[in-house]
């Protein structure tokens, strides 16, 4: 008779904080190799594309807005543009000028948000924010006026900071005057002064060493750092527009959890602030890419840590961006009336008088964010799909725990759940888009 003795060392995280939502982490390490490793996300599903079918079209980006409190702009952005789509409507330039500074400043407020006060912390083995802050709290300063002159753009732009009100299919329902766009622009000096302070932090910070050959996605543009539209790019070479993505990632349910997951062939991958600027550096704005220079980053970047640095090259980026459409919208904004007025797509209803489908792209602070939507005759949605973020990437923070965890079997309890949150809290997660 054979005895087969097993060691197993079960590790449990109930209630991950720091981030937007609720997620649990189990792991197995069995004989020394990795049996388990999952993140549980315990939110209850919210239906919201189930919401969209049966109302009117010109109802979902109020709907879609509120998936998420952090980033309602992009998720409102790309239902308009998914509708625009399917209703072949082309947004004049001025409009597509305020809808980037309107995701940019989104950019701006979430990294800055979960940079400082959510995931930097972790890297100094700090759980209190508030002793962080105490210990420095010029960089709090910084993240605070970053944020300060973001939510100003969006009040400004959006009528609002949080569920914007102005933003309609077409254009905008109210436009903001140059008067109070040239309010925010006087924010601009302090604000890239902060964005620059931010980054020098975060390259000081002590990174674990950590490396695993993945694929990365990002939206991908000849022209510019793309964010508002373009192609998805993997990084192994493929590019896919938006009527395709749908169907090259593989989204599916599991049973127990309420977030769905992604694969893209077969396979786990990263979207957020390092596949993107893995993907797209060679667009950075000009004094990123001194940043960037002077960091002497080699890509692609592989360390998923590197996600927080990742994040605050962006915030540098869309700061900078930011000021250059803000002095040009300043100098010049003009009156026009929304294409959606001029086409009484309200009284209307559907302008094509038949189903249509309609497909859009954009990066949400976390990723890449892909919306469908189905609008028969009457201006009726009949079917809706929206592909988030944290839902293409839960599977890599897996794969990540995977190599990771043995790592990290020699520790104590306490360190090593603290090392464990930071790997998850790097990815910025946000359980209510994941959950949607």
């Amino acid at each position: 008779m054979f005895r087969i003795y097993c060691k197993i060392m079960r590790i449990k995280i109930d209630q991950l904080a720091k981030m937007e939502g609720h997620l649990d982490f189990v792991g197995h390490i069995l004989n020394g190799d990795v049996a388990k490793a999952k993140i549980e996300t315990t939110e209850g599903v919210r239906l919201i594309e189930s919401i969209l079918v049966d109302r009117k079209f010109y109802d979902a980006p109020i709907i879609t807005a509120r998936i998420c409190g952090i980033c309602p702009i992009v998720h409102s952005l790309n239902t308009i543009k998914a509708i625009e789509n399917a209703f072949g409507i082309h947004p004049t330039i001025q409009t597509v000028k305020l809808r980037k500074l309107m995701e940019l400043s989104q950019v701006i407020h979430s990294h800055a948000l979960h940079l400082y006060f959510l995931s930097m912390p972790d890297f100094y083995g700090i759980n209190d924010d508030l002793d962080f802050i105490k210990k420095h709290p010029s960089e709090a300063s910084a993240a605070i006026k970053n944020r300060e002159f973001a939510l100003k753009i969006l009040e400004v732009v959006g009528g609002r900071a949080i569920h914007p009100i102005a933003t309609e299919v077409g254009g905008f329902k109210v436009l903001p005057t140059k008067k109070a766009l040239q309010s925010v622009l006087d924010l601009y000096k302090e604000a890239i002064q902060s964005a620059q302070k931010l980054v020098k932090f975060a390259a000081k910070l002590n990174f674990p060493k950590f490396e695993r050959k993945m694929e990365f996605a990002s939206l991908w543009d000849n022209k510019e750092y793309a964010i508002y539209d373009g192609q998805v790019k993997f990084l192994s070479g493929k590019k896919f527009d938006a009527k395709n993505y749908g169907k090259v990632v593989d989204e599916y349910q599991l049973l127990s959890l309420a977030a769905k997951r992604a694969n893209y062939l077969g396979k786990s991958f990263m979207n957020g602030a390092l596949a993107r600027l893995n993907i797209n550096h060679s667009k950075l704005s000009k004094e990123d890419g001194r940043v960037v220079k002077d960091l002497k980053l080699k890509f692609p970047i592989y360390n998923t840590f590197k996600n927080v640095l990742a994040q605050a090259i962006e915030l540098v980026h869309a700061t900078e961006i930011s000021g250059q459409l803000l002095e040009d919208l300043v100098k010049t904004l003009k009156p026009e009336e929304s294409l959606g007025k001029k086409l009484g797509l309200i009284a209307s209803g559907n302008p094509k008088n038949k189903t249509v489908v309609g497909y859009s792209l954009m990066e949400a602070p976390r990723g890449i964010l892909y919306d469908m939507l189905e609008i028969d005759r009457d201006g009726t949605i009949t079917r809706a799909d929206i592909i988030t973020p944290t839902v293409q990437f839960l599977n890599n923070i897996e794969e990540d725990l995977k190599v990771y965890l043995p790592n990290l079997k020699q520790l104590d309890q306490k360190t090593r759940n603290q090392k464990i949150k930071t790997l998850i809290r790097a990815y910025d997660p946000c359980i209510s888009c994941a959950t949607h």
